[in-house]
């Protein structure tokens, strides 16, 4: 894995964590805020090592 295609999933992954945590955020309080930030990254590394992947299968 190149070390462009790491930083490049990693910036995927932050905004996907991002818009997820924006939508999902209509909470002041900072518990909820952390627990939808970890699941929200937790979905969007997956998403992103889904389509990684995929597109690794594809191109070869």
């Amino acid at each position: 894995m190149n070390p462009t295609d790491i930083l490049l999933s990693i910036a995927i992954v932050g905004i996907y964590t991002l818009i997820y945590v924006y939508l999902k955020s209509k909470h002041n309080d900072n518990k909820i805020i952390i627990k939808l930030f970890i699941v929200g990254f937790v979905y969007a590394t997956i998403i992103t090592g889904i389509l990684y992947y995929l597109i690794k299968f594809i191109a070869s």
